[in-house]
């Protein structure tokens, strides 16, 4: 018995018929290619149907209290991340505060270290006091690198004793495509975490801290006489959003961590590698909107077509 059966053409790319004969095990063997075809490409190409494009190098959508991944794109691989890093320069600096050897009233003058520090700034001054509560805003808000490295200081004495702390919490809370090389983000190749990683500190700090979640929804902060506005531009503006993280440089592109809640449910969207522009601000607009997308999208998901059966159901590869 001869079977004719579409196969690609090495050459031109196109398929061409070609003819085979069907021994028993052949035949079950054809039988099996065409259960996979009617079962599983459809069921691949329903998957992603009703997901917008996401013009990102790779991202993570996940349920904040499930854990449950609902969409990926190169989710496990490490890449650049630029000021995201400062989400375990926080972690860390929250389990300090939690702990009771750190208050949020607390005053500090600025290290030598915190002030020789470059790039986003919170505009620590020699001898002008913070407050732990400023310094965590100083992070949140304008990414201030002095105030990053100003925290590796308080909570361990120096960034190296910080770093090496950094890379030991993220193996314990299953970080595993993670390494780090400073507390604030700035440029290393060394220092590269996957979107899944993210989402897993993400959630960590949502759920065992979220005293301090409130840090992250400031749309600006003033600190020296300088009002800085906080480059997540989803916060303030959407009332859904709960912060939480941006993040950009050369190598990482235009990257950012959003939360939202509605109605109960909690989700994490981690974009990284948004195409980058010359004007830094259009392009954290361009990743805020990229988040806001994948953020609704998963949220039209979770909470209204599981309700209606006769929709036709989407979810992310």
């Amino acid at each position: 018995m001869l079977a004719s059966i579409p196969l690609p053409d090495t050459d031109s790319g196109l398929l061409t018929a070609k003819c085979f004969p069907l021994t028993g095990l052949g035949l079950f063997s054809l039988l099996s290619l065409v259960v996979i075809f009617l079962f599983c490409i459809p069921r691949a190409a329903a998957q992603t149907s009703g997901l917008p494009l996401i013009d990102a190098r790779a991202y993570i959508l996940m349920n904040a209290d499930t854990g449950a991944i609902i969409a990926v794109k190169n989710a496990y691989q490490p890449y650049a991340i630029a000021s995201i890093t400062k989400l375990m320069t926080l972690y860390l600096l929250f389990k300090d505060i939690d702990s009771g050897h750190l208050r949020m009233n607390q005053h500090f003058v600025p290290c030598h270290a915190a002030l020789r520090t470059g790039g986003s700034s919170m505009f620590m001054h020699p001898g002008l006091p913070f407050t732990v509560a400023q310094m965590i805003l100083g992070m949140t808000v304008p990414s201030g690198n002095d105030a990053a490295v100003e925290a590796a200081h308080l909570v361990a004495g120096s960034v190296p004793a910080f770093v090496a702390e950094m890379n030991r919490t993220a193996r314990k809370i299953g970080m595993l495509s993670t390494t780090y090389y400073d507390p604030d983000g700035l440029p290393h190749p060394n220092n590269m975490a996957s979107p899944y990683d993210i989402a897993v500190l993400t959630r960590a700090i949502m759920t065992r801290f979220p005293q301090f979640m409130p840090f992250f929804s400031h749309q600006n902060f003033t600190y020296a006489g300088i009002t800085s506005p906080n480059p997540n531009l989803l916060v303030g503006r959407v009332p859904f959003i709960t912060g939480m993280k941006s993040g950009y440089t050369d190598a990482a592109g235009h990257c950012l961590v959003a939360t939202g809640t509605q109605d109960g449910v909690k989700l994490i969207a981690v974009i990284l590698g948004v195409p980058s522009f010359h004007d830094e601000r259009r392009g954290f607009w361009k990743a805020s909107w990229q988040s806001l997308k994948l953020l609704d999208w998963g949220f039209a998901r979770t909470l209204w077509l599981p309700a209606a059966p006769h929709l036709e159901r989407t979810s992310a590869p």
